[in-house]
């Protein structure tokens, strides 16, 4: 006999124990049978283009799963109380799951073989790690999860009722697992007059000891806990065949337990400031997402991977605004939408043209104003602890409107006609392309084609006054570090990535071609810039078209001039700054510590953190083509502008034309502009490296 507890025991084997074989097996159809019906809706999707090489997906996902999987880094990292609640209850059960796994392996093959399996030589020892660590994690989990749901409330929580049936049906997993250990040992190893006694084994099951120690204390005798043992050997038993048909027929939030790394699998693998690519424009039927097919079927699997946490909403610049735009109910009314509208289509017969839809996905499911409220920041997709890629869909179904429709607010088609017209995006600008040059002797690409560095200026960079003194102070920074550098001049047009974010991808493939042409005419090989929005369409999105180019955000190549002593900070610059993470440099591409190093150098600059900073910064509100768009009532710089306040730093430190803008218009609509004010990082260091007088910020 091995050592423990009795495989089976009190329950009638093998005719009554033979039934546990039968229940499994309706457990695994009721899963199946709910994958079969999700399979449907999500093959009633269009193709999905971005796969590649598996091998990179394993890598990438493995490594997923080691991080955010395992170690739920996203969910402690954000919420340290929700992220230790879901690690216990995760691991808690896991253990559980692995426990009686392994359990059944050991009772099959010393049964049926007559080979003892190695785990059965310790199941004394292993009994300890299945309570401690598996009903023990499991019960501390949930009772950090009743207590948050119940008592805290966190505001952002709306599925009470699923959470109740999840939490009641995992709770009464666990205590009737706890009851038929405690029933079992009271009956047995603590009762002397039975032929297991054997006390020294049950304390190795601190719990069911603690258990068994209750029931007796509360006048319960060994033959009353073998009745009542039987009775919860088989409602543990049906609590969880009923959990696994709950599961399937209303893919309730345990689905995402098999879905979640499903999507975590096969999301994009693309960097995170690029788009999802159209293709070839020549040869699609119809531009951008109007109905199902038109999404791939990975993002309409994402819609089931989706837990309700409402961890995207909380981080929303465009839901903290109050705009229609919440990304957690866009996914979860695109979900019903699916739900609607994929029987119509699964069920038409090849070669037929389905019904129409009785609804519109993209104006009645998402809704116009939610997805041109986006600021495609990404604050959702890197909140998102399943991967879900809240912005592809939002500007796959802009793409429709605009492409398609011809529709979006004015002022972001007439940004767009622009560039069409005038190759940048600000109508009614009276500076030019080259107007900022004077005075300041720099050399165009067709004047000098062999220049190491091209100083990409970018629209806002020399259109606009404020981007016009931060483009300024960094030729002077370059001059002054000894670069080898040219500019385009008149030969520079906008980059597209205005228009992309809007939708118009035809005129974001038209400027990219032209501005690769450029590049290859000029055989440019480093592209130096101070736009964060041209940065990441170059470098992410142009290798798309099939042309890549080094290119850097300055606050990286400046950082290097300073570490090799090209650069090397005299000035003081006395006062409190706090620093604004542009979401295409810090989010979006990840440079944190690049702009914070150059701070750094700048002699008697005290650095003050927003609330919010590095990767969770909190936008500006001008990306997405926001900066050309209407706002009503509450707007997002000031929501940032108020943070940057509550610092007491007297200078907010920029490293993006549009984040400046929308600073300094935040900073004035507060009445704080006497006392406050921002500029550019580029714009410091070219006073400390002797590029005006030594300055005091504001405090």
């Amino acid at each position: 006999m091995l050592d423990g507890r009795t495989d089976f025991w009190n329950i009638g084997y093998p005719l009554l124990g033979a039934v546990v074989y039968f229940v499994a097996p309706i457990a695994l159809a009721a899963i199946v049978y709910g994958m079969y019906r999700r399979v449907r809706i999500w093959r009633t999707a269009g193709a999905y283009g971005e796969m590649g090489d598996h091998p990179a997906r394993i890598r990438e996902f493995l490594r997923y799963s080691a991080i955010d999987l395992f170690w739920h880094r996203k969910f402690r990292s954000r919420e340290r109380y929700a992220g230790y609640m879901h690690f216990a209850i995760f691991w808690g059960f896991s253990v559980l799951l692995v426990a009686t796994t392994v359990a059944a392996v050991e009772f099959n093959t010393e049964e049926y073989l007559d080979w003892t399996f190695p785990t059965a030589n310790f199941r004394l020892q292993t009994s300890l790690i299945w309570d401690v660590f598996g009903g023990g994690l499991a019960a501390v989990g949930l009772g950090m999860a009743a207590w948050r749901r119940y008592v805290i409330r966190p505001e952002r929580l709306n599925t009470f009722a699923d959470d109740g049936v999840v939490l009641l049906f995992l709770s009464g997993l666990l205590l009737t697992g706890f009851m038929i250990e405690g029933l079992r040992m009271g009956a047995t190893e603590l009762n002397p007059a039975s032929a297991l006694y054997d006390t020294s084994a049950a304390a190795w099951s601190p719990v069911g000891w603690l258990f068994a120690k209750a029931l007796s204390g509360a006048g319960m005798t060994p033959a009353v806990m073998e009745d009542v043992h039987r009775v919860t050997w088989w409602s543990h038993a049906a609590i969880f065949t009923a959990g696994f048909v709950y599961t399937a027929v209303g893919f309730s939030k345990f689905s995402h337990i098999i879905i979640s790394p499903l999507n975590s699998y096969f999301r994009p693998l693309r960097a995170s400031g690029a788009l999802r690519p159209m293709g070839d424009l020549e040869t699609l039927e119809t531009f951008g997402a109007k109905d199902l097919p038109d999404l791939t079927w990975q993002q309409v699997l994402s819609f089931d991977a989706c837990t309700n946490c409402g961890r995207c909403q909380s981080q929303c610049p465009a839901y903290a605004a109050d705009t229609p735009l919440s990304p957690r109910k866009l996914i979860q009314d695109m979900r019903r939408y699916a739900e609607e509208r994929a029987p119509a289509l699964y069920l038409t017969p090849e070669g037929q043209t389905p019904p129409e839809p009785a609804r519109s996905m993209v104006h009645d499911a998402a809704g116009d104003d939610a997805l041109w409220a986006c600021t495609s920041c990404g604050s959702c997709v890197e909140a998102c602890p399943v991967s879900i890629n809240h912005i592809d869909m939002i500007v796959d179904m802009r793409r429709f409107l605009v492409l398609e429709e011809g529709s979006g607010p004015e002022t972001a088609l007439t940004a767009m006609q622009s560039i069409e017209q005038r190759g940048h995006p600000w109508t009614g600008t009276t500076l030019t392309r080259t107007g900022w040059m004077e005075g300041l002797d720099i050399p165009t690409l067709a004047e000098k084609p062999d220049a190491e560095v091209l100083f990409w200026v970018g629209c806002t960079g020399a259109l606009v006054k404020r981007g016009v003194e931060t483009t300024r102070a960094m030729v002077r920074v370059l001059k002054r570090a000894g670069v080898d550098f040219a500019v385009l001049g008149d030969e520079e047009t906008c980059t597209g990535d205005p228009a992309r974010r809007m939708g118009n991808e035809y005129l974001w493939q038209v400027q990219a071609e032209q501005n690769t042409k450029t590049f290859a005419r000029y055989g440019v090989k480093k592209i130096v810039t101070t736009c964060p929005h041209c940065f990441n369409t170059i470098k992410n999105e142009y290798p798309q078209l099939g042309d890549s180019f080094e290119v850097e955000h300055y606050t990286a190549y400046v950082g290097r001039l300073l570490r090799d002593g090209r650069l090397k900070p005299g000035e003081g610059i006395v006062g409190s700054v706090s620093y604004h993470d542009s979401c295409y440099i810090a989010r979006h591409n990840g440079m944190t510590e690049e702009p914070r190093y150059i701070m750094s150098q700048i002699p008697g600059l005290e650095v003050v953190e927003m609330s919010r900073s590095k990767e969770k910064t909190f936008c500006c509100g001008a990306g997405g083509g926001r900066m050309w768009m209407e706002d009503t009532g509450k707007r997002v710089n000031h929501i940032r502008t108020e943070q940057f306040i509550e610092t007491g730093a007297g200078t907010v430190a920029v490293s993006c034309p549009f984040c400046i803008q929308m600073m300094d218009e935040g900073i004035s609509a507060k009445g704080v502009a006497d006392d406050k004010n921002a500029v550019d990082l580029i714009t410091l260091l070219d006073r400390a490296t002797g590029g005006g007088e030594a300055t005091s910020s504001p405090t």
